[in-house]
């Protein structure tokens, strides 16, 4: 009896190590499965979209890379960082830091008239504004790079101030790229005798329009197909409430006018209202058709749409030529 007794306690003792042994085996591993992925994170943290070197990725990424390369720079080093994606380290402290000079000078080169901004000079003396504004951005970069932590989030002050900042320095980034696809259409009509309105019609507007057609599909795929058409009617409104608003604010104001005067009949005047019916129709048919169909219409709706397009194209491009010229209303 006494032997079974010490035999099981002996096989309790053992088990109990056992158990205690795995317990440690367990511990160590989750604490190193928690050093990876702090290391992980830390890696992922460090990485600057754009900068970083795709290292995992196949040729063709690395190629692109090494082509985007030079505008992702410059699109760090004139949009700062913000802490919007909770990464902050030594390398978003330096970009944050070093932003002012460049996009006040992105500034000059937006509002200024292209490069002639840089001989703009400070009232009726003879220093440039860009030296002034080289001078501002110092000023600021040494206050940034003194009160920005590295490690820990900036304070949301500062964040308030880098996201408002990188978001009105992608508007001018934007601003100089719509100048330079308008230039580049310019070109190419004048290389290939095409009559520059044809190419907006057409280029301009497939371009202009395909961001949102992306976005607006990713997010009815998501599973929000409201979202995804409110957008479709919001994105235009906008360009053409703020757009058109703007534009004709901002010509008034530079030469010092209180109205403007336009022809009815002229032929540019007929294109905006050739696209006017054709937009009145399209959004008349699809605030009949959503509501009904609870934002899923059938792909039947869809297919006259790009129907009513394609039409809306054949009579611009037809009264562009002059094969078929459309009068829309009389008068002055």
């Amino acid at each position: 009896m006494k032997k079974r007794r010490r035999s099981t306690s002996n096989s309790e003792e053992t088990s109990l190590l056992n158990s205690l042994a795995s317990e440690k085996l367990n511990k160590g591993n989750v604490n190193t499965a928690k050093e990876d992925n702090d290391s992980e994170n830390q890696n992922e943290k460090l990485e600057l979209v754009g900068l970083t070197w795709p290292k995992k990725s196949h040729i063709g990424v690395k190629i692109q890379f090494v082509i985007e390369w030079p505008i992702s720079l410059l699109r760090w080093i004139t949009c700062p960082p913000c802490y919007h994606d909770k990464k902050w380290d030594v390398y978003r402290k330096l970009f944050a830091s070093i932003f002012p000079v460049p996009s006040l000078m992105l500034v000059i080169i937006t509002f200024g008239g292209g490069w002639d901004g840089f001989n703009v000079t400070v009232g009726q003396s003879q220093f440039p504004v860009y030296a002034f504004f080289i001078i501002i951005g110092l000023a600021a970069s040494f206050l940034l790079f003194y009160f920005l932590p590295i490690k820990k989030a900036p304070h949301p002050v500062f964040q308030f101030f880098l996201g408002l900042s990188a978001f009105i320095f992608s508007i001018c980034w934007l601003n100089i790229e719509a100048n330079e696809v308008v230039a580049t259409l310019e070109a190419f009509g004048l290389l290939f005798s095409i009559d520059t309105a044809i190419l907006g019609l057409t280029v301009l507007a497939v371009g202009n329009s395909v961001g949102d057609w992306v976005a607006d599909t990713a997010v009815a795929r998501a599973g929000k197909p409201a979202m995804g058409v409110s957008s479709c009617f919001g994105s235009p409104l906008l360009n053409d409430v703020l757009g058109l608003g703007i534009a004709l604010s901002a010509y008034l104001a530079t030469n010092k006018l209180t109205y403007f005067t336009f022809h009815i009949n002229s032929p540019e005047y007929n294109k905006v209202k050739l696209s006017w019916i054709f937009l009145g129709i399209s959004l008349l048919a699809s605030a009949a058709v959503m509501p009904i169909f609870k934002f899923t219409p059938p792909k039947a709706y869809g297919i006259v749409l790009i129907y009513l397009y394609i039409v809306f194209m054949v009579f611009s491009i037809l009264d562009e030529v002059g094969i078929l010229p459309i009068h829309l209303g009389d008068g002055t």
